[in-house]
């Protein structure tokens, strides 16, 4: 099986400080994996999701993607091909004046033919819903259609993995569902996913799930195991889905209360 993406033993220290925002953590993910990284605020999580994407450096241990090394300048291109992230505030990322010209602007620093960009960007607006807003500025738009902008800016360059940062943050249910349904959809593309936020609500498709606490993995395991320990979810600062916090407030302990048909099932009996 090919190791496209390892953390060997990597930690990382604020600059000038011995603190550290990460410490010793392991990884091995396999092609085509969805990997749910989840913790409070302060756990180390968007500092790992940097170090994973080679925007930060290991202090010490090693970050390789296809056996490229993220401390090794010379082999950051390779790198940023192979690894997009999509970070909590979209807006940061727009560089271009409407949403068309932003979807092109990183498949054409790539030796490809016009038809082909052309091609790429009309899959990109398609499948992101942003056919109406083409012409649109990417400033103006709603905070959902901003962050489907920045889903469909790192979409359209094929990276083997996509990394986002609490891609759910401020927005409204629509958009909340919408966005989940296409982040779980590149699983299907072969494409692999880390997504980095506190609630297991958001994350119940990943194939396995890290608990970051004091910039450490805490545990590690699936979805459904998080679930079923609503006790120790909530002292790691997970937030759990609404059935799950109601049944664990009622002391429902027995099984594991996932959706309000359970919860209401066990009210029941």
């Amino acid at each position: 099986m090919e190791r496209f993406f390892v953390l060997d033993d990597v930690s990382y220290c604020y600059p000038g400080t011995s603190t550290a925002g990460v410490c010793q953590v392991n990884l091995d993910l396999e092609p085509g994996t969805f990997l749910a990284v989840l913790g409070a605020n302060g756990s180390g999580k968007s500092t790992l999701a940097r170090l994973c994407c080679g925007l930060l450096k290991p202090s010490s241990g090693r970050v390789l993607v296809g056996g490229y090394a993220t401390d090794q300048d010379e082999e950051l291109k390779y790198i940023y091909e192979q690894v997009g992230i999509v970070f909590q505030h979209p807006e940061n990322q727009f560089v271009a004046s409407t949403v068309e010209r932003e979807i092109a602007f990183g498949v054409e620093n790539r030796t490809l033919s016009s038809q082909t960009i052309r091609t790429v960007v009309d899959e990109g607006l398609s499948r992101f819903g942003l056919n109406a807003l083409k012409t649109a500025q990417p400033q103006s738009l709603s905070g959902g259609e901003k962050r489907l902008l920045s889903l469909a800016d790192i979409w359209v360059l094929k990276p083997k993995l996509i990394i986002v940062d609490e891609p759910l943050a401020m927005l409204d249910p629509g958009a909340r569902k919408r966005t989940t349904h296409l982040l779980a959809e590149l699983k299907t593309t072969g494409q692999s996913l880390i997504w980095f936020t506190h609630g297991i609500a958001q994350v119940s498709a990943a194939d396995r799930v890290l608990v970051m606490v004091d910039g450490r993995v805490a545990w590690s395991g699936t979805p459904a195991a998080l679930q079923a320990m609503p006790a120790q979810a909530s002292a790691w600062g997970i937030t759990l889905p609404p059935a799950t916090q109601i049944a664990f407030d009622l002391g429902i302990t027995k099984r594991a209360i996932t959706n309000e048909n359970e919860l209401v099932s066990a009210l029941w009996k």
